[in-house]
């Protein structure tokens, strides 16, 4: 028969065989109380922490673990459900279960490192991820903060979220800025055509504005240029420029030789550079003469590179003029019409061997030249000269012949 008694019982049972023999004889089944264990409570902690689980009861324990003990260490990383069971005269309890619950490591952050250059006006940001407060070694306690370091440094951050702190640390690198110089200055000249050689230092690399990547270039810019050059140390970087002034080469010109009479000031004007040196000693562009004899004048014309030389001859007339007519001897020209446009007449009378006649302008510039004569004192010679190609404007017309010269003023119009 099977029994299933609820607390300990004794069970008789009598024995008769077939001959009316019997006999008595008694079982005692023990019914063991099951055993009711404890456990700990469910207990949250913090990822990368331990706790230790309690449970108590029973003669043995066994975890689902695998354990055996009635005390056991555990780190989990993620929440996790402990279960066990506990024995006592091989009855088993109930099986128990206890969590423990992980919450997340809080991890402070301070943001990346910063690299700024030590030639620049910098403000850097630092910023830390969110929290409920925050602590940085400045002593400010908001979340972001502005720093400028002066050389490389570096700032930590502590910050706190609920129950858990954390410190981070950032690093804002000050890196060396190059200073880079051109030996030739802010500026060269150079004539037009020739070559000049820039060149800069300071720094490990180069990059020019007409896109060369050497420190020393060679230019011949046809008109007035500025180069700029960026040296470069790592990230860092300096700018620096020259301005290369192209100049015209020197072609000196003094003028047309000039006709004076004696005393007469003739103006003198040079072209073609920047400075001049006459051989009388001045220096201005322009000069006043009035030289006895006929005089070779030389002006050196410069600019800042180059320099040239011209001359200029102010021929000077003996026994000049300006009367038409000499009273003594009974000798002279006349001009007509005057104004005139296109043929002016000049009427030479007495014994005059004339043998030029020339025509200058305000400024004594030789326009044009011509040739008449009169060798008789009965007779009067009249000659036309073309003056269409002149502008309208003041002339003046000399004579000259018997070593002498005569002047009539000429109004073309």
């Amino acid at each position: 028969m099977t029994l299933s008694p609820t607390e300990t019982t004794t069970y008789t049972v009598t024995v008769t065989d077939s001959f009316g023999n019997s006999d008595t004889d008694s079982v005692t089944v023990i019914v063991n109380e099951l055993p009711t264990i404890t456990v700990s409570e469910s207990i949250t902690i913090i990822e990368g922490e331990s706790t230790n689980l309690l449970v108590s009861g029973a003669e043995s324990y066994f975890w689902n673990t695998g354990d055996t003990s009635n005390s056991i260490l555990v780190s989990p990383s993620q929440t996790t459900t402990y279960s066990v069971v506990g024995t006592t005269n091989s009855c088993s309890s109930e099986l128990k279960e206890v969590t423990v619950k992980v919450t997340p490591l809080f991890r402070a952050s301070a943001g990346t490192d910063e690299r700024v250059c030590d030639n620049q006006n910098y403000e850097v940001v630092l910023t830390a991820n969110e929290g409920d407060s925050y602590l940085w070694s400045t002593g400010e306690t908001s979340q972001s903060i502005v720093v400028n370091p002066l050389s490389t440094s570096t700032y930590s951050v502590t910050v706190t979220q609920g129950d858990q702190s954390d410190t981070d640390d950032v690093k804002v690198y000050v890196d060396p800025s190059p200073v880079v110089t051109i030996a030739n200055g802010e500026s060269v000249e150079i004539l037009n055509g020739d070559f000049v050689t820039l060149s800069a230092s300071g720094a490990n690399t180069y990059r020019w504005n007409n896109g060369a990547s050497q420190p020393n270039i060679a230019v011949s810019p046809s008109t007035t240029t500025t180069y700029e050059i960026r040296g470069f140390i790592g990230e860092c970087y300096d700018e620096k420029q020259v301005t290369v002034n192209v100049l015209n080469r020197v072609i000196a010109d003094a003028g047309e030789d000039v006709f004076a009479c004696l005393e007469e000031v003739s103006t003198l004007t040079a072209s073609g550079g920047d400075d001049y040196i006459w051989s009388t000693g001045e220096t201005t562009q322009t000069i006043e003469v009035s030289p006895t004899e006929t005089t070779d004048y030389i002006v050196t014309v410069f600019n800042a590179l180059d320099f040239d030389e011209a001359t200029v001859r102010v021929e000077v007339g003996v026994n000049c003029a300006s009367d038409s007519i000499d009273e003594e001897t009974e000798i002279g020209f006349d001009v007509y019409p005057n104004p005139a446009s296109d043929i002016v007449n000049v009427k030479v009378f007495g014994v005059l061997n004339v043998s030029d006649v020339n025509i200058y302008d305000v400024t004594g510039k030789l326009i044009q030249h011509s040739k008449i004569t009169n060798e008789n004192l009965e007779y009067t010679t009249t000659t036309q000269i073309g003056i269409s190609s002149l502008q309208s404007g003041v002339y003046f017309i000399k004579l000259i012949g018997n070593g002498r010269a005569m002047t009539k003023k000429l109004i073309v119009d």
